[in-house]
């Protein structure tokens, strides 16, 4: 079963152990744990579990609407998103998505929104983000270190 859980130090060692493809690294982070110690107080990680085995991280930044004009003021972004190499392709990254909605509802019930960007030569994580749930925006964001990426959002749901 998946889960998301807040990033412990418990867990670090599996985290840290996480990777993606070379091809992958390109898209985002490669390095869990040179990142950790670099995050703003804004930037929140997260892990994605299978039973009590760790299989994926990612960020919730509770700062994106102040970095990116596009995200409202009562959104927050999803960055940094990986599922480790040797687990890819089991749905787990779909599945984590879809739980995300009512995740960030209960714990951030300030938040009505989740946005992120994706890279338009990152076809599989595009595709992956819209079966689960995320609408393209039809806009582009321009600033990313390679190439345009898509702009999507899914609400939030699930409050208290």
């Amino acid at each position: 079963m998946i889960s998301i859980e807040k990033y412990s130090a418990e867990k670090a060692h599996l985290i840290h152990a996480l990777s993606v493809t070379p091809e992958q690294a390109q898209f985002t982070v490669d390095n869990i744990g040179e990142m950790i110690p670099e995050l703003k107080e804004s930037e929140h990680p997260y892990v994605i579990m299978k039973g009590d085995q760790p299989v994926g991280f990612f960020l919730l930044d509770i700062g994106y609407a102040e970095k990116f004009s596009f995200c409202p003021e009562d959104g927050i972004g999803i960055r940094a998103l990986l599922i480790d190499r040797n687990l890819q392709g089991q749905g787990i990254a779909r599945d984590a998505l879809k739980l995300l909605p009512q995740y960030v509802g209960q714990v951030y019930p300030q938040v009505n929104s989740l946005y992120l960007t994706v890279n338009c030569r990152n076809e599989p994580a595009y595709r992956c983000y819209l079966s689960s749930g995320f609408t393209d925006t039809a806009e582009l964001y321009l600033g990313g270190p390679v190439g345009p990426q898509h702009i999507m959002m899914t609400p939030v749901c699930g409050r208290g």
